[in-house]
């Protein structure tokens, strides 16, 4: 899933990162997160719960950095920016408590 299509379809503002890790071998990132679910479009609030545990893949990553000073551990997302979005390249940016990855 391209992070563009990701960005469409789930809000993460609240939501927590528990875990980031990138592999620049495989070109991988791997996100742990406890999702807000119920800043979602699809969520019911009779049968869902707030909160959901989720893990995504993003794959062909070629960059990832972070200011982080710490690794990750229930970082709340304060604001997530698609900075570029073009056929071959897509650059996001998102600012957490704890620091600030892209």
């Amino acid at each position: 899933m391209r992070i563009s299509d990701f960005l469409k379809r789930y809000h993460l503002h609240g939501s927590l990162i528990n875990k980031v890790e990138y592999d620049s071998t495989t070109k991988r990132v791997s996100l742990e997160t406890e999702l807000c679910k119920w800043q979602q479009f699809d969520y019911d609030e009779t049968k869902d719960p707030e909160m959901i545990e989720g893990f995504n893949v993003f794959e062909d990553v070629t960059y990832f950095e972070t200011d982080c000073v710490k690794d990750f551990d229930a970082d709340e997302i304060l604001e997530v920016v698609l900075i570029s979005a073009t056929s071959s390249l897509e650059k996001v940016k998102i600012v957490t408590d704890g620091g600030t990855s892209s």
